[in-house]
Formats: structure tokens, sequence, C-alpha cells
């Protein structure tokens, strides 16, 4: 097993999922992968077949369901075995949330990952998700900003309320509303998203984690480029940064003259330079675990501790990958 996910749409009632090892042989689809285990929801009178079960200390209303249990293999749902479905009154949702959460801690330990997915904030359906305060548990987020999206003010607060996010998947169309340059949507430690400018969000100058993979339909792009890595190398922003990034989706090819502007450094062209890669903070499709490799002859170093990065650009792509080296180590693997 990888990790627990409570996956939490607009509805906010929350299906509990356990998540299994990728190399595990006995699970060769995607769709094996993960296999509900429960869901969370507000008590439904209309039902009549609840029991009652004692959950860390706690009496809780569950009844079994199949309803959904078919939802990436179709087949009729009598061919599936039920899951159990927790109930809670309006008044009592973390209450009942909160012994249960502790059952799974007891039971599969407090080394396993929990996650809290909020899903599918748009635009046009806007909602504030709900976010229990847990033990052990971090938090993601899937969102999209309309155009005409005109609640910054909403969206700031689920963020300044919340613990920092694990990871955000967003995709970001123009808008004339920003996230303030403190917001802590810039803190998340991994942020993935599709935007129409690179300027909204302003990632290339306010992000504060680990990881950022960005792509982006917006046109002239080199400046910020080269003002983020002048920037990385200054040692004013990006301390937290392992890894970045940046496609151009509609442009023009990007250029190795940012190489210039940056003061990149280079290893002989008859020497193997090391490759850059990293597991991803947060792996949103289950397929692709690690970062993409960057083997590059092209490097820079930070002025404040002579950290190294390497750059690569290939076609619309600059990619940067900071090294826990000194130049001096750096140097040392090379073959």
């Amino acid at each position: 097993m990888r990790f627990i996910r409570y996956r939490c749409d607009k509805t906010k009632q929350p299906y509990v999922y356990v998540h299994f090892n990728n190399n595990d042989q006995r699970l060769m689809r995607v769709a094996s992968r993960r296999e509900k285990i429960m869901r969370i929801v507000e008590h439904n009178e209309t039902e009549n077949d609840y029991f009652l079960l004692n959950v860390s200390g706690t009496m809780i209303a569950f009844r079994f369901t199949r309803e959904g249990r078919n939802e990436r293999i179709q087949y009729p749902e009598k061919y599936y075995n039920p899951y159990p479905v927790a109930s809670y009154q309006p008044s009592e949702k973390e209450s009942v949330i909160k012994p249960i959460h502790n059952y799974f801690l007891a039971f599969f330990g407090s080394s396993m990952e929990y996650q809290w997915h909020g899903m599918d904030l748009t635009g046009s359906s806007y909602y504030i998700p709900f976010i229990p305060q847990l033990q052990k548990l971090v938090f993601c987020v899937r969102m999209y900003i309309s155009q005409d999206f005109a609640d910054m003010e909403n969206l700031e607060k689920i963020f300044s309320s919340s613990p920092v996010f694990k990871s955000i998947q967003m995709s970001a169309s123009r808008t004339t509303k920003t996230f303030h340059p403190e917001s802590k949507f810039y803190q998340a430690e991994s942020i993935n998203i599709t935007q129409c400018v690179h300027t909204f969000p302003a990632i290339l100058r306010h992000f504060k984690g680990r990881q950022v993979f960005i792509k982006s339909i917006g046109r002239e792009t080199s400046g910020d480029l080269i003002e983020f890595v002048n920037r990385w190398k200054s040692g004013e922003a990006f301390q937290k940064l392992e890894f970045l990034k940046f496609e151009v989706l509609r442009d023009d090819l990007l250029h190795n003259g940012i190489f210039n502007e940056v003061g990149a450094k280079y290893i002989e062209a008859t020497k193997q330079p090391p490759t850059h890669i990293l597991p991803k903070v947060h792996n949103w499709y289950y397929q692709i675990e690690n970062t993409d490799p960057i083997t590059s002859h092209a490097y820079v170093v930070r002025q404040s501790d002579n950290c190294v990065a390497s750059i690569l650009i290939l076609e619309r792509t600059l990619f940067f990958g900071v090294w826990d080296k000194t130049e001096e180590d750096f140097l040392k693997m090379i073959n």
C-alpha cells in the first residue's frame, strides 16, 4: 500500500480510497491501483438500514452500499462487494471524520501517508472546500480559474486558513484578479499549472515551494525566465526549489541565448554530465513517479552557497534542476 486518500468534491462528502504500489504485480491495470473502501456522508433519514459501530470511542452510524463501486470498469454493481458508508449530522461532520481517521492511523500506522484531495474548484461552480484539522494529513487541491472569476477574496481565505498544501493542480484563464505576493498559494510544495499567461499566477516570481510544472499559452516568456534564473542565482528567491519545468505551448522555440543572459557555465563537450532526477512531491495520475531527467552540459551556480542547478532547453521547454551539491562536489560526478 502507498497511501490513503480522502477525495472530496463540491458535495463535501468524501470518498476514502486505498492506493497500492505500482510495482505490485497483482495489480496490472491502472484501474486496479486504488480501491474505494468507504464514503462519509450526511445522514439520510430515508434510509433505514443503519447500524452503529464504536470507532475510536465514538458511536457512528453506518450502512452498506454498492453505489459508485464500478466507477472505472462498467460492470453491473451487483457484481461488486458493498462498502461501508459512515453518516453524520450536519453539525457533527468533523467529530465523525476525526475518529475514523484516528482508526486508520491506528490500523495502518503513522508511517502511511494520508492525503485530503479537494477536487474541481471552478469559477463557474465555485465552492469552499471542507478541510478538516486531522493528524498526519497532507492537503492537495485541483482547481480551474475561469476568465470571469471574481471571488479571489474567498479563494485566498481557503489558502490562508489551511495548512500549506502539498500539491495544487490548476488551469488558469486570463483574469483581472491576482494572488497576493505573500499568498500561501505560492507556498505549496508542488504546483502543476496550465495558464493562459505566465504572469497569472505569477509563479516565476513568487513560488516558495519545491517543484513546479508550468504549461504557458502566453508569449514573450524569455525575459521572465532569465529573471527567474538570475534571482535563484543571487539567493534572493526560490531557496527551497528542487525542479522547474516551463513549457511554452504557443510561441517560437526558446533559444539557447538565455544561457548567456544567466551566466551559465559549461561542462566540456567530451564529458558526460550527471543526470538530475527526483521523485515527484505528488503524483496526480499515478503513472510518472519522477521528474523529467535533466542531462545538460550547462549549469548555473548560486552565489550564496555555491549550490549548482542544471539547466536545459529542448525546443519550447526549459528544465531547471537544483542539486544538493556545491560546484566542487558537482564537478566530481562528471565522467
